[in-house]
C-alpha cells in the first residue's frame, strides 16, 4: 500500500469522526480569548488600557471554570467542541516545558470523549509565545518553524489518546495579512515578501504535522481553519470594482485551497511574482470554512488607497457590532466554491457578535438554513461549530463585541444562556 493509499484508508477508518452518515454540531473557541496568555505575544500587543490588558491576561475566566464550561456543551445537546491549545502558556520560556498545562488539556480532551462529545484541538490560533518575538522570531523565519512543530509534536503526542479531529492552523490567511501585509497585528511587519514567507511557512508546518498526527493517531482527520469572505463589486457597473472584487476572491480565499491540490504557493502582483513549491497535496482530510459575512470591493485610480474593500448595510438587516453585513447567501457562495477542493467540508466558524438576543438568533437560523440546502444540494459538508461558546476578547475590538452562545458578565464573569442556544440545540437534536 502506498503512502497516499494509508492516508486515504486512515480517512475512510470505521472510527472516523468524519464519517459520511455522521455530524459534528459544535461550539468553538480558542485558549487566548477565554482564558487568556499573558505571555503570549497577543497579550503585549498594543495595550489601549489596564482593563484590556487584564482582559488578555485572564480572557472570560476560562481556566477557573474549565468544568463547568464544558458542562455547557452537553446542557446545549452538542457532540463537538473545538478548542486551542495556548503555545505560551506550554512553553512560557525557550527550553521551559510545562508538563501542568498539557496535563490540564490532556484532561480536557479526555472529559469531552468521556461525555460523547468530540474534541476539535486547533494547534494555532493567532497567538506566539512573547519570547520568540522578543528574539525577533516570527512565521519567516525557519527557527520558529522549528519551536512551533516541536510544540505541536509533543502536544499531538500527549493528546493522542483523546482527539481525533485536528486543525494545524487556524485562518492563515487572516494571520498573514494581518500580521505580515498591513502590520495591523503581531509582529506587526508589512510587505509582500515578507507575507509570502509566512504563508509558506505555516503550509510547510502544516504538511509536517499532517505526517505527524496520522502517525500517532491512525483515525484521525486533519485540516485547516480557512476563513472566506463573499467578496462583490461595489459597483457592479464597474469593470474596475468587477476586476477588483474577482482578484480579492482569489488571493484571499482561493489561493490556499488550490495550493493544496498544486503543491504551488504562488504571489502574484506586478511586478513581483514567485512561485513556491510545497508538499500539500494529499495532505488535508478536510477543509474548515470560517464564514461571517460579505464585504464589497472598489478600485479607482482616483483613490490613493486604490484596491480596497469594505462592509455596507445592503441587505437592510443591520450591521453586526463588528460592523458586519448579514449576509446568509454569501455563506452558500463560499460553500460551493469551497467544496470545489474536493474533500469533506466542516463549518469551522460561523456567528455573529450580537447584543439583541432576537437578531443573533435570526442570523443562526437563516444560516443553518442555508447549511441544510447546501448538503440537499450535494455538497459534502460534514460539520457546524458556531463561533462562540462564549462571550470573549475579540482581538481587535476587545471585550465590545458578544458571539456568544452564553452571554458572560465581565465583571463576574457568570455565564448565561442566549434563546440563541435553544435554536442550535434544535439543529443538534
Amino acid at each position: 500500500m502506498t503512502e497516499h493509499s494509508t492516508r486515504t484508508a486512515a480517512r475512510r477508518h470505521p472510527e472516523s469522526p468524519l464519517a459520511p452518515d455522521g455530524f459534528l454540531w459544535g461550539a468553538a473557541t480558542s485558549a487566548f480569548q477565554i482564558e487568556g496568555a499573558p505571555d503570549s505575544d497577543w497579550a503585549r500587543w498594543d495595550p489601549r488600557d489596564p482593563a484590556d490588558t487584564e482582559a488578555r491576561a485572564r480572557g472570560v475566566g476560562h481556566r477557573e471554570r474549565t468544568e463547568a464550561d464544558l458542562a455547557l456543551l452537553e446542557e446545549i445537546g452538542l457532540n463537538a467542541y473545538r478548542f486551542s491549545v495556548e503555545w505560551s502558556r506550554v512553553v512560557p520560556a525557550r527550553g521551559a516545558w510545562n508538563e501542568e498545562e498539557v496535563e490540564r488539556y490532556r484532561r480536557m480532551a479526555s472529559r469531552l470523549r468521556a461525555r460523547g462529545i468530540e474534541p476539535v484541538v486547533t494547534l494555532h490560533h493567532f497567538t506566539s509565545p512573547a519570547w520568540l518575538a522578543a528574539e525577533g522570531l516570527d512565521w519567516t523565519h525557519e527557527a520558529f518553524l522549528f519551536e512551533f512543530q516541536r510544540f505541536a509534536g509533543r502536544v499531538i503526542e500527549a493528546l493522542a489518546e483523546s482527539v481525533r479531529v485536528w486543525v494545524t492552523l487556524n485562518e492563515p490567511n487572516v494571520q498573514v495579512g494581518g500580521g505580515f501585509l498591513t502590520g495591523q497585528t503581531p509582529p506587526g511587519r508589512r510587505g509582500l515578501h515578507t507575507a509570502h514567507d509566512a504563508v509558506c511557512n505555516m503550509l510547510r508546518a502544516h504538511a509536517h504535522l499532517y505526517e505527524t498526527i496520522h502517525a500517532a493517531v491512525p483515525a484521525a482527520v486533519v485540516g485547516i481553519a480557512h476563513n472566506m469572505i463573499c467578496f462583490e463589486p461595489d459597483r457592479a457597473h464597474s469593470r474596475l470594482d468587477r476586476w477588483a472584487a474577482r482578484l480579492a476572491d482569489r488571493v484571499y480565499n482561493l489561493d490556499i485551497p488550490r495550493a493544496f491540490e498544486t503543491g504551488i504557493v504562488t504571489l502574484r502582483a506586478l511586478p513581483l511574482n514567485r512561485v513556491t513549491a510545497i508538499p500539500l497535496p494529499g495532505r488535508l482530510d478536510f477543509l474548515g470554512v470560517n464564514y461571517y459575512t460579505r464585504a464589497f470591493v472598489t478600485f479607482s485610480v482616483l483613490d490613493p488607497r486604490r484596491h480596497r474593500y469594505f462592509w455596507d448595510d445592503r441587505t437592510g438587516r443591520g450591521l453586526t457590532q463588528t460592523g458586519w453585513e448579514v449576509y446568509p447567501q454569501g455563506f452558500a457562495e463560499v460553500l460551493r466554491s469551497a467544496s470545489r477542493l474536493g474533500v469533506p467540508l466542516v463549518v469551522t466558524e460561523n456567528g455573529a457578535a450580537e447584543s439583541d438576543a432576537d437578531r443573533k438568533t435570526a442570523y443562526l437560523r437563516d444560516h443553518l438554513r442555508v447549511l441544510e440546502a447546501s448538503r440537499a444540494e450535494g455538497l459534502d459538508i460534514r460539520g457546524y461549530f458556531w463561533w462562540s461558546l462564549l462571550d470573549n476578547y475579540e482581538w481587535l475590538a476587545g471585550l465590545g463585541p458578544r458571539f456568544g452562545l452564553y452571554h458572560v458578565d465581565f465583571d463576574t464573569l457568570a455565564r448565561t444562556p442566549t434563546a440563541t442556544l435553544a435554536e442550535l440545540a434544535r439543529a443538534a437534536r
